[in-house]
């Protein structure tokens, strides 16, 4: 299959400069005269900028505009990461207090300034109380010092918008979330907005989704009716991530030409924030009789592709005989394997080699009937990931490993889950991975699902206390 069709159309399509950005003037105008005074001799006062706005209205895509337009080198940090105070200090407020090393490179163009985007910054969670100089500092030479999460996250946030030399741009969907909820929220935004202004984005208007669905749509050789187009877009809050979406979505539906059939065939099974419940979405790919139809419906569910695989892989066992499940499972593996594609290129849609693989491999096989409403069931293993002890694991796992809490929920749990289920042969007893991994009795017993207050539990505790105290 040719790269074009995992391409994501938002990554190919996302502005290289903000004279190429659609909607919102008055705040890129705002934008533009900050930026100027950082080209002149004295920098502007608030060294911080807090774009906020809801998703897909162009925010992260600005920050990124920017440095690319500019030369600058750019500092990201995302929620996907990390976000400390000992990480966010070594990333960005000890390097935002000098001048950028490319201002000494022989071809560099720019001014050496180096932009630092703090992604998300609603996502930090704790409060804005500060941490220790000396137990940030610790945790940054690697002793073992104990910060959970986004342990002073905010605190730091506010001490590099002090400190810095550099532009440091912030996006937030929701500004009341990084304020925080308590009685102190307005002390909150007030100390911060102190250090940064804070521009407002608006959903983009519809004379610029028509401008941009045509520009897109044109430069990847397809045609639109106007009814059509209107339909797409009248469905759409103004938010251009996933108008391009849509628009990638529906072109594979329909060919080379758009009709209004196919945008409305697209809106059966899309509805815009309120996703397909994953349980529907199964049903309708088992009954599903093309692939097409069935990747489409997919596109629009409410898991990701990993769990999408996940859910299959248990659901199949009661949709097909042993000899169908048997051809099934290389197509699955195949999914599987393909879905590493998004950790080595993030502008591949794992979508597409993710559950569009695997909906193709069921609708391919013939159920065991195929008159029966399908029953759709929650993988024992991923229900047991659901507990109120979930947290407290992913965190230990976190710390033990030195990788962010986001890295271990999406890629380590759901396989810890599949290989301790006692359905397919896992061993509450075997005590060996969950000890190599530094994990607790407590930890092990959440992996099993079992409750340490029943017997079974207090078995487990003690065997794996004992065995402990031997090594």
């Amino acid at each position: 299959m040719g790269e074009h069709l995992v391409e994501d159309w938002t990554e190919r399509y996302r502005p290289s400069s903000i004279g190429k950005m659609e909607g919102n003037e008055a705040q890129l105008r705002r934008i533009k005269t900050w930026l100027e005074k950082w080209d002149s001799p004295n920098p502007p006062e608030k060294k911080g900028i807090l774009l906020s706005g809801p998703p897909g209205v162009g925010k992260t895509t600005l920050a990124k505009a920017i440095g690319n337009e500019k030369g600058w080198t750019v500092i990201e940090l995302n929620a996907s990461e990390e976000r400390n105070a000992a990480a966010i200090r070594k990333a960005a407020t000890r390097g935002s207090q000098h001048i950028s090393l490319d201002q000494f490179s022989e071809n560099s163009t720019s001014n050496g300034r180096t932009l630092i985007l703090l992604d998300e910054v609603d996502h930090l969670s704790g409060s804005f109380a500060k941490l220790k100089d000396d137990t940030i500092e610790r945790k940054i030479s690697g002793d073992e010092v104990g910060l959970k999460g986004d342990s002073g996250g905010k605190a730091e946030l506010m001490n590099l918008l002090s400190k810095t030399k550099q532009p440091i741009i912030m996006t937030c969907n929701d500004p009341m979330r990084l304020w925080g909820s308590g009685r102190n929220w307005k002390t909150n935004q007030n100390r911060l907005l102190r250090l940064a202004d804070q521009i407002m984005f608006k959903r983009v208007e519809k004379m610029h989704m028509r401008k941009i669905s045509r520009r897109v749509l044109d430069s990847e050789g397809y045609s639109i009716d106007p009814g059509a187009l209107e339909e797409l877009i009248e469905g759409n809050p103004g938010d251009l991530r996933a108008l391009i979406r849509d628009l990638q979505a529906v072109s594979v539906i329909s060919g080379e030409h758009i009709d209004i059939a196919a945008v409305q065939d697209l809106a059966s099974v899309a509805i815009r924030d309120s996703q397909i419940d994953v349980f529907k979405a199964l049903k309708q790919v088992y009954k599903s009789r093309s692939g097409k139809e069935a990747g489409k419906i997919l596109l629009n569910s409410d898991k990701d592709p990993d769990q999408m695989i996940s859910w299959f892989t248990w659901n199949n066992q009661s949709m097909f005989d042993n000899r169908t499940l048997e051809e099934l499972s290389s197509a699955m593996v195949s999914a599987d394997r393909a879905l590493a594609t998004k950790y080595k290129n993030r502008a591949y849609r794992s979508w597409y080699w993710g559950s569009v693989l695997s909906a193709q491999a069921a609708v391919a096989m013939k159920p065991i009937d195929s008159a029966r409403e399908p029953f759709i069931t929650y993988p024992n293993f991923l229900r047991r990931g659901r507990t109120n002890t979930t947290s407290s694991v992913i965190d230990n796992l976190s710390k033990q490993l030195d990788t962010s809490k986001a890295s271990v929920r999406e890629e380590l749990w759901p396989n810890l889950l599949a290989v301790h289920d006692q359905d397919i042969g896992g061993d509450p007893m075997d005590f060996s991975l969950s000890m190599k991994l530094g994990l607790s009795a407590e930890d092990h017993l959440s992996l099993y699902g079992i409750a340490k207050s029943k017997p079974m539990g207090i078995k487990i505790l003690k065997a794996f206390n004992e065995l402990n105290e031997e090594e």
